[in-house]
C-alpha cells in the first residue's frame, strides 16, 4: 500500500475553562472521562503504563479546567496497514528520499469569525444565503468589518526547540497583523488559546478561557437580546486547521529534508462538557458516520448499489467514481445483521440515562426503563429470534401440510431424508416493533403524533419519539420542529426490530469475537477519530453545541473525517510563504465562504451562537406549536379556529449537553434539583450565564459500572 502520514484525531475537540494553568486531555472513547495530565500535556500513567482518567474538573480555587485536544501522527504502510504512531528516530520516506525523523513542526491557526458572519436564522443559509440575508454588526461597513474577526495568526511549535509552546494571544505573533477586539464588558478577550508539545512529540491545543463581552457602552449596555445574534459581542470560541511537517536527515544526500503530512486535521474549541459520561441521542460521530455511509461509500456492505455480496469497492479519491456512485440508485442491505451491544444497545440506553439530567421525563420513565416492565428491558431486547426443534407430533402434522414460511417455521431434511420442523421462537418481537415504530422517521420532523401506524397498534395516535427539539422549532420558515435519529441509526433499529441482529455475548462469548472481527485489522487512528467525536453533540443544530449544520455538508470534507482545508492557509502550499518561526504568512481571512476551495480558520464555528452562553442557557426547553403540522408560530387573526384551539407542547433540547435537573447530595441521600438554579431561561438569564457558567457543577457516574449520575464540584453561593 502507498505510505501515508495522518494526524489523529482528524477533528479534535478542545473546550474553554477559566482555570489559568490547569487542564486535562480530551477523552478518546465514547462517554469516557478526560485524561489527566501535567502542565506540559504529558498524560498521567498508572503502574502498568496506562493513561489515567480524571474526575476532577475544577482546580483548587473552583475554576473550570480547560480541555486540551491532543494530536499525534500515524504512519500507514504495508507493515502497518492499521497504522502506528510515528516517533522521533523512526525511518520516514518522502517521494524520492528517506531518512531518520529528527523533528516535527506543528502549525495551528485558530480564529473566530462569529461577529463578521451572517445572522443565524435557523435553517436559512444551510444551502446558501439569500442576497438580503442580514449580517451581524451590519452597521460596521467596508474594510472595517475585517476587525470583527479575531485573528491572532498561525502559530508553530517545534518538538526539538524549547519552550515548545506558543500563544494565540494579543502581541504574541511577531510580524503578523493581528486582529483582536477592543476592551469588552464584562470580559475582554486577549487570547484564543495556546499550543504545547508533550514529551512524546504530540501536539496539545488549548482554547480560550470562556470569555465573552461587548464593546457597546451605551445606557443599559452590555445586554443580550437574542439567543444567537448579539451585535457588539465577541467570544473566544474558535476553530482552525492543524498541520505538521516532518523533518528528516537524508543520509544519502547528507541534508535535511521535509515532508508535509498527507492528512492534516482540524481543531474545534467548544463549551465545557458538564456531563462527559452522557451521550446525546445522536453524537457527532453518529451524524458524520451517517453522512459518510450515504455520501462517501464508507461502508458499501451496509448501504450501496445492491452489490452486497461482493462488497463494492469505490475509489473515493476519484471524484468521477464517487459522483457516479452517488448518482446510482442505492439501498440498505436487508441482510446486514448489526451487533446488539456494539450497534443497538448504545442507542437504546441513551433515553434511559436522560432521567439523570431532567425530571421532565418523570411521567414516562417507566417506559424508558432498562429493567423489568420497561420498553428497553435489557433481558428481553437483547435476545434475537431462535430456531427451535418442534417435537409436538400434532403440531408437526399440521405444519407439514402447510406452505413453509421462512419467518415462522422451516423444514429441514437429514441425510436419510427424514424431515424435521423448526419453529422460530421470538417472544419479544412485539416489544422491539413497538420501540421502532414509536420513532420519528425521515419526513416526520414536523409530526407530533403517530397517525401512520395500524390503528390497532399501541403506538397509533401516540407521541413520536424522541420528544426533543429539532433543527427549527422556532419559525415558520423551513420548519423542522422535532429531532430524529439518523438514517443509519433508523436502519439498524429496523433490522433489530425485525429480529435480524446478533447478540455477540451469546453468539461468540464475552471474551470472543466474530471471525470477521478477528481477521480485520482495526485502524487505530480511526478509533481515536471516532472516539473523540462520540463525545460531541450531533444535533439538533439550532444553531448547535460545539458545531452547527455545516458539519453535515458533504462539500466541506476532502474524505471521511477530513475537513477540506483552503490551501492558502497551509504552510509550503498555495500563497502561504515561509516566514521564519511562524512557518508562513497567509493572506487575510475572508469575510465570505469558498467551500469549493476549502475552509479557512474560524469557518466551522462562525455559524454558532454569539455569545455561546446565550444559546447554551436557552437550549433547555422550548414551547413548540403543534396546532398545524408545519407551523411553529400561529398568528391570531381573530377568526382562525386554529388559534382558538391552539396546542403547544413543552419540549427538551439537549438534556445530556445542557442538563435541566441533577441529583445532589442531601445528607445520606440524593435529591433532584435545578442544575442552573437562579439562571432563568430568558435574555437576562443569558447575560447571567456569561459569568455563571464557571460556577455550575459537573456530572459524574456513581459506582463501578453503575448508571446513576450525580453533580460534583458545584460552586456554592
Amino acid at each position: 500500500m502507498k505510505l501515508t502520514y495522518k494526524i489523529h484525531p482528524a477533528i479534535g475537540i478542545a473546550r474553554v475553562g477559566d482555570s489559568p494553568d490547569e487542564f486535562y486531555l480530551s477523552p478518546e472513547s465514547s462517554e469516557g472521562l478526560p485524561i489527566a495530565c501535567d502542565k506540559q500535556g504529558n498524560a498521567t500513567l498508572d503502574n502498568e503504563g496506562k493513561e489515567v482518567t480524571t474526575s476532577t474538573f475544577k482546580d483548587n480555587d473552583g475554576r473550570v479546567k480547560r480541555q486540551a485536544a491532543r494530536f499525534r501522527i500515524y504512519v500507514y504502510d504495508d507493515k502497518n496497514p492499521q497504522g502506528r504512531e510515528l516517533k522521533i528516530g523512526d525511518q520516514v520516506e518522502g517521494i524520492t528520499s528517506k531518512g531518520t525523523l529528527v523533528d516535527i513542526e506543528w502549525t495551528v491557526y485558530l480564529a473566530n469569525k462569529k461577529s463578521s458572519w451572517f445572522e443565524f436564522k435557523e435553517l436559512e443559509g444551510e444551502h446558501g444565503y439569500a442576497p438580503d440575508h442580514p449580517r451581524r454588526n451590519a452597521d460596521i461597513q467596508g474594510q472595517a468589518r475585517q476587525k470583527l474577526i479575531i485573528d491572532p495568526g498561525p502559530q508553530t511549535v517545534k518538538c526539538s526547540e524549547e519552550p515548545r509552546t506558543a500563544q494565540f494571544a494579543r502581541g504574541e505573533n511577531s510580524g503578523y497583523a493581528q486582529s483582536f477586539p477592543p476592551k469588552l464588558e464584562p470580559y475582554s478577550i486577549e487570547t484564543l488559546g495556546e499550543l504545547k508539545t508533550d514529551d512524546n512529540n504530540r501536539l496539545i491545543v488549548l482554547g480560550g478561557y470562556g470569555n465573552s463581552g461587548s464593546f457597546k457602552n451605551d445606557f443599559g449596555q452590555p445586554m443580550i437580546s437574542n439567543f444567537a445574534n448579539n451585535d457588539g459581542w465577541f467570544d473566544d470560541i474558535a476553530d482552525g486547521p492543524v498541520m505538521a511537517i516532518l523533518k528528516f536527515w537524508d543520509e544519502v544526500d547528507a541534508e535535511m529534508r521535509v515532508i508535509q503530512v498527507h492528512d492534516p486535521a482540524w481543531v474545534i474549541v467548544g463549551n465545557p462538557n458538564y456531563a462527559p459520561q452522557l451521550s446525546n441521542l445522536v453524537t457527532l460521530d453518529d451524524c458524520l458516520y451517517d453522512l459518510y455511509v450515504r455520501e462517501f461509500a464508507y461502508d458499501t456492505y451496509l448501504y450501496g448499489t445492491g452489490k452486497f455480496e461482493s462488497r463494492e469497492e469505490v475509489d473515493i479519491s476519484d471524484p468521477k467514481a464517487l459522483d457516479l456512485w452517488r448518482a446510482t440508485e442505492k439501498q440498505w442491505n436487508s441482510n446486514y445483521y448489526p451487533m446488539f451491544f456494539k450497534e443497538i444497545w448504545p442507542i437504546l440506553v441513551r433515553p434511559y440515562k436522560m432521567q439523570w439530567v431532567t425530571d421532565f421525563l418523570a411521567i414516562s420513565n417507566d417506559a424508558h426503563e432498562i429493567g423489568p416492565r420497561g420498553d428497553f428491558d435489557k433481558r428481553k431486547v437483547m435476545l434475537p429470534p431462535k430456531w427451535v426443534l418442534l417435537e409436538d407430533p400434532a403440531k408437526i402434522t399440521e405444519l407439514l401440510g402447510q406452505e413453509e414460511s421462512k419467518l415462522r417455521f422451516k423444514k429441514v431434511k437429514d441425510d436419510k431424508g427424514n424431515e424435521s420442523i423448526y419453529i422460530l421462537e421470538d417472544p419479544y418481537r412485539e416489544i422491539r416493533q413497538f420501540v421502532y415504530y414509536a420513532l420519528r422517521h425521515g419526513g416526520e420532523e414536523n409530526d407530533f403524533l403517530n397517525w401512520t401506524a395500524d390503528p390497532k397498534y399501541l403506538i397509533y395516535g401516540k407521541r413520536l419519539m424522541p420528544l426533543l427539539c429539532g433543527d427549527n422549532p422556532l419559525s415558520n420558515t423551513l420548519p423542522s420542529k422535532f429531532f430524529r435519529l439518523t438514517d443509519t441509526q433508523l436502519f439498524l433499529l429496523k433490522q433489530w426490530a425485525d429480529g435480524k441482529f446478533i447478540n455477540e455475548m451469546e453468539e461468540f462469548g464475552q471474551k470472543d469475537l466474530p471471525e470477521d472481527a478477528k481477521t480485520t485489522r482495526v485502524d487505530k487512528g480511526l478509533e481515536i477519530d471516532r472516539g473523540v467525536l462520540a463525545n460531541v453533540l450531533g444535533g439538533s443544530f439550532c444553531p448547535g453545541g460545539e458545531v452547527g449544520w455545516i458539519v453535515r455538508n458533504r462539500a466541506i470534507y476532502e474524505k471521511p473525517y477530513r475537513i477540506k482545508q483552503n490551501t492558502d492557509f497551509v504552510p509550503n502550499s498555495g500563497s502561504g510563504r515561509l516566514s521564519g518561526k511562524n512557518a508562513f504568512m497567509p493572506p487575510a481571512l475572508s469575510l465570505d465562504d469558498n467551500i469549493e476551495k476549502g475552509l479557512e480558520p474560524g469557518d466551522v464555528t462562525k455559524r454558532n451562537a454569539l455569545p455561546w452562553q446565550a444559546d447554551f442557557n436557552e437550549c433547555a426547553t422550548q414551547m413548540i406549536d403543534v396546532t398545524y403540522r408545519e407551523w411553529n408560530k400561529v398568528y391570531d387573526s381573530g377568526n382562525d379556529p386554529g388559534t382558538i384551539d391552539r396546542k403547544v407542547v413543552e419540549t427538551l433540547w439537549w438534556p445530556s449537553h445542557r442538563p435541566m435537573q441533577v441529583y445532589r447530595k442531601d445528607g445520606d441521600s440524593f435529591k433532584q434539583e435545578d442544575w442552573a438554579k437562579g439562571i432563568p431561561q430568558t435574555y437576562e438569564g443569558d447575560f447571567k450565564m456569561v459569568s455563571e457558567w464557571k460556577r455550575l457543577g459537573f456530572l459524574l457516574k456513581n459506582g463501578a459500572g453503575g448508571l446513576e449520575f450525580t453533580e460534583v464540584e458545584r460552586n456554592e453561593d
